[in-house]
Order: C-alpha cells, then structure tokens, then sequence
C-alpha cells in the first residue's frame, strides 16, 4: 500500500536543497522533466555540445548532480518513480502504459502534488503524463489542480504533423475512411482541446501554459509546484521551418533550451532566490533513433 511517508521524504529533500537561500515563507518548486534527453546533449556535460547556453548557465549558477541514477530505463515506471519517491516494485509501475492501458499509477500511491497540495501549494501538470488516462488515473485526480498536456508519448497513435522519426509516425486516417490510431489528443483538464494535436507548436503551447500558470499561482499569492514533462528530446522530433546548421537534433535541443530559459525568466520575474528548479532527465536516450 502506498503511504505518503517516501513523498513526503522528497518534498524534505527538496525543501532542504533551498532552505539556504531563504527562510521566511514556502518555497515554490519546478521540476522540469526532459524526456529521453542524453548526457552529452547539455553544454555542461559535454563542451562539443552548443546548443543548450541557458541549461549551462542554469548548472553553473546552481548545484550540478554528476553521477544521478534514473528509478528505470523507461517512462511510465521513472515518472511513478519521481512523483511517488517509490521504486517499481513498490508503487507497481513497472511497464510503459499504452493507449489501449485501462490503469495506470495505483490509485492508492501518494504523489508529490497531492502532499503539497495539502500544504497550501497551487500545482500544476504540464506535458506528457504517461501515468493512466482514464478515471482517475488521469492527472485532475492525482493532486494537480491544473493539467494541460499529452496523455502519454506523442509517436503513440497518428499525428498531422509526424516530425522527423524512424520509423515515422503514422498519419492520420481522412475523413470517412477506418481509422487504425488513435489520434493524439491534447487535454485541458479533463476536456480535450486537439485532437491530433499539432506537435509543431507543442513546445510553444507549453512554454505558454507554464508561464500562465506561474503568473496565477503568484498572484493569488500561494506558493506553487509545477511539473514540466517535456516533449524534447523524444521522437518525433520537430521539424525547423529552415535548415539548421546543427542539423534537426540541434535544433530540437535549442528549443529545449529556450523553453527552459523562458521558465526560469518567469520564476526569476516573480521573487528570484524563492523557487527551486530542478531541471532532470526520465531516462536516457533512445539509442536506436
């Protein structure tokens, strides 16, 4: 049975990496989460690397984890990982859910957002979730008051706008004829607002909501915890409008990168040195693509 005592363990650890920077009110948290992201694609890691300045900057200014094991080597069990604080063979994510999954994470597993929720937080879910979409296994109901974002990866199901993969992502069918997919759906909540969302503008999307979230929980004057899964650097991967020079990889990391160095603009704008972010990784890379 799930208790809430290894969360509240990481909302401690959390607490106790900023409490030296101020000590007068409730810390806010952000904790970005790349998905398949590799060592060697952050400036910081790897000086060949270019295209990340804003991620550099960020582990120059902060505190930089050199050796940071992932709970597991794929999604769904490294997310339940990070918002339970309980490995797989505890909280019982062990496999990748998939579209056609009924379950997701056990219902009876405390997640971080639901600890401080209960604290007084504001919290927030943006990006690929890949926990459960039905019921209650969806977001709304495991302690985020906001959820916008993918239900699970964006190569599951067809897409309008495939990106560059290999294999590529299926289209979706036309009107009239059998559909074999389902198309990607983009939620607001519980409701659906794209369907198949429009993965070019996905980043921007949600660079949007983070910063329209940090600005309401700041006004509202409630510390806030948000949960970024990006997109990047999973498959299918965005396709510039004109060639870059460092070729569709170096162009999905720098828009990582400046989606980050958004966030942060953001966070700092509303009281610098009262919020922690924490940028990581869920996995690795996909070597295979």
């Amino acid at each position: 049975m799930g208790t809430p005592w290894a969360v509240l363990v990481l909302a401690m650890a959390l607490v106790g990496l900023w409490a030296p920077c101020a000590s007068y009110k409730q810390p806010n948290f952000i904790v970005i989460l790349a998905d398949d992201v590799g060592w060697g694609d952050l400036g910081a890691n790897w000086a060949e690397t270019k295209e990340t300045p804003h991620l550099d900057e960020l582990a120059a200014e902060g505190t930089r984890f050199v050796d940071f094991h992932s709970a597991a080597s794929t999604c769904s069990p490294s997310r339940a990982s990070l918002l339970t604080g309980r490995l797989g063979a505890r909280n019982g994510v062990t496999h990748n859910f998939a579209i056609t999954s009924v379950g997701g994470l056990p219902l009876n597993e405390t997640t971080l957002a639901e600890v401080l929720r209960g604290a007084g937080y504001s919290t927030g879910a943006i990006g690929k979730w890949h926990l459960g979409h039905h019921g209650h296994h969806h977001p709304s109901f495991r302690g985020f008051d906001y959820y916008f974002g993918i239900p699970y990866s964006h190569d599951m199901g067809c897409t309008d706008t495939p990106g560059y993969n290999l294999p590529p992502c299926p289209p979706c069918p036309r009107h009239g004829s059998i559909a074999r997919e389902v198309a990607l759906p983009l939620f607001e909540n519980i409701t659906i607002i794209q369907q198949p969302v429009n993965l070019s503008s996905l980043a921007a999307r949600y660079a949007e909501e983070a910063t329209g979230f940090i600005h309401r929980a700041s006004d509202s004057g409630r510390p806030f915890f948000l949960y970024l899964a990006l997109a990047h650097m999973h498959v299918p991967l965005g396709v510039p409008p004109s060639p870059p020079t460092s070729g569709i990889y170096g162009a999905s990391l720098s828009e990582m990168d400046a989606l980050v160095g958004q966030i942060k603009r953001v966070a700092d704008s509303h009281g610098k040195g009262n919020t922690l972010l924490w940028f990581t990784g869920d996995n690795g890379p996909w070597a295979q693509k």
